[in-house]
């Protein structure tokens, strides 16, 4: 039985049910009345007068404040490692009104090793706010809820998620109406979210995975595309196809390979949704097609329209399946999908066969991926990742074709920083989004793509701060020379 504004509800969230443990309990009243004394308390807690028991439940392990009555606007969970440093980086950089109408905190198991990469980033972006560091541990219920009710908004950025508790997290999140954003690109995770879909529509909370530069970035495009498409033609699109092209001087950061270790150790428990194109759902009515199968994201072929070569995409088996969800939102929420027969498809683009197929057979074998950053002095430890000044001269393209029912088609271009510059980009704008601007957002609650959570106003806010969007014209083509080593 739980005390909230509205009541007692019963029976509890699963979440609520973790911390309302006897020992939780009786911890509670002996700080509350007894002075610490849990064994008075569990003597003697009948005898206390129904009100305080009441105030008790509600205070100890109820709603909490409003979400605006909450001190910070949002707290960045995770934040000590390589992702951290960029989030921070791009908070001081970017973020205007700090300590004024913005307000925000760290947290974490290790507030030292917060606390150090907060001096290392403000040492390089001086700033007079300095964010309050909260020890949260994320297998600790009543962690969780110190965290989520002292926010409007949490922004998880540890990973790899599939070996934290986040989705304890997440479920706190729609029982004390905080909204939650992550930078996860774990189709296995996000579909563990997928079950808080319909509360969290209920209780109007945004649950927003994959804020990231991997499949945010991709989804927003797809989004945006969509939009311009729309504009021409207003009739379904029935295909569109994503290539992905950029400098050469990047590479993977320890955080995510570690995440890619975990996936490959998780493989045998989870192989059924990562085969799955309709993972994250927007399934087609009519069963399976053809032109939806993963074996479709592993060609190698001359596309005359780009006037270069397509290959294999690690993340396209992640992307597809969120533009996909994105898809299946739109309808279900707003019933105006991109197309209820959408195919899409993404690949990279190389200026030559032999380059497709060099990279398509590194992006298969882990053991000579490891090899070649080892060479390049790029094999990055947890935590690390390329330097500022290695990532100044990144840039990544991301071309959309589309077309609708009738024939009309559209290209579009995004151009961004590096990869993981993009994924600091993409979370903290929406985290903005959702604990300054929230009334600016097209939808109360769910479990949402970026796309669909942020919607136009993210569009903006993206195009504000750095990432261009436009339409590309007849007869322009990539410039498939343009490489930094």
């Amino acid at each position: 039985m739980v005390l909230t504004p509205h009541g007692f509800v019963d029976p509890p969230t699963q979440f609520v049910q973790s911390m309302l443990t006897k020992e939780n309990v009786i911890n509670g009243l002996a700080r509350k009345f007894y002075d610490g004394d849990t064994k008075k308390a569990e003597a003697t807690w009948s005898d206390l007068v129904e009100e305080d028991l009441m105030r008790f439940f509600y205070e100890e392990f109820g709603q909490g404040p409003p979400r605006e009555e909450r001190p910070y606007n949002f707290i960045i969970y995770g934040a000590s490692g390589y992702t951290g440093s960029l989030v921070l980086e791009y908070i001081f950089k970017n973020v205007q009104d700090l300590g004024t109408k913005v307000h925000f905190a760290l947290a974490g198991r290790s507030p030292n090793k917060l606390e150090a990469r907060l001096q290392e980033v403000l040492e390089r972006y001086p700033s007079s706010y300095k964010p309050d560091i909260l020890r949260i541990d994320l297998s600790t219920p009543l962690d969780i809820r110190k965290m989520v009710l002292q926010c409007r908004t949490v922004i998880n950025i540890a990973g790899p998620f599939m070996l934290t508790p986040a989705d304890m997290l997440v479920e706190a999140c729609v029982s004390f109406n905080c909204d939650y954003v992550d930078v996860n690109g774990e189709v296995p995770f996000t579909h563990k979210l997928l079950k808080y879909h319909d509360v969290a529509k209920c209780n109007e909370v945004i649950i927003c995975p994959n804020a990231a530069g991997a499949g945010g970035i991709p989804d927003i495009g797809a989004y945006y595309t969509a939009n311009e498409l729309k504009k021409i033609d207003k009739q379904q699109i029935t295909k569109m196809h994503m290539y992905l092209h950029g400098s050469t001087g990047g590479a993977p950061s320890g955080g995510t390979l570690a995440t890619r270790a975990a996936m490959s150790g998780a493989m045998k428990d989870v192989a059924s949704i990562m085969k799955n194109p309709f993972a994250l759902g927007g399934s087609i009515c009519g069963g399976d097609r053809p032109e939806d199968s993963d074996k479709n994201l592993t060609t190698i072929e001359y596309d005359p329209e780009y006037q270069g070569w397509s290959g294999p995409f690690t993340y396209a088996f992640f992307e597809t399946r969120l533009i996909r969800r994105s898809n299946w939102l739109l309808a279900n929420l707003d019933n105006e999908c991109y197309g209820d027969k959408l195919v899409y498809t993404e690949h990279l683009l190389f200026p030559s066969e032999q380059a497709a197929r060099g990279v398509a057979s590194s992006n298969t074998n882990s053991k000579k991926e490891e090899e070649t950053l080892r060479e390049q002095g790029k094999l990055f430890k947890l935590g690390e990742g390329l330097s500022e000044k290695n990532r100044a001269d990144q840039w990544t393209e991301y071309y959309f074709d589309a077309e609708t029912v009738d024939g009309t088609k559209i290209k579009t271009k995004l151009v961004g920083k590096d990869g993981y510059d993009e994924t600091a980009h993409v979370a903290v704008e929406m985290g903005l989004l959702l604990s300054v601007y929230r009334d600016r957002l097209p939808f109360k609650g769910g479990v949402l793509t970026p796309a669909v959570a942020g919607g136009m106003p993210l569009v903006e806010a993206l195009k504000a701060t750095g990432l261009e969007f436009g339409i590309v014209p007849e007869g322009e083509y990539p410039d498939l020379t343009r490489t930094v080593q």
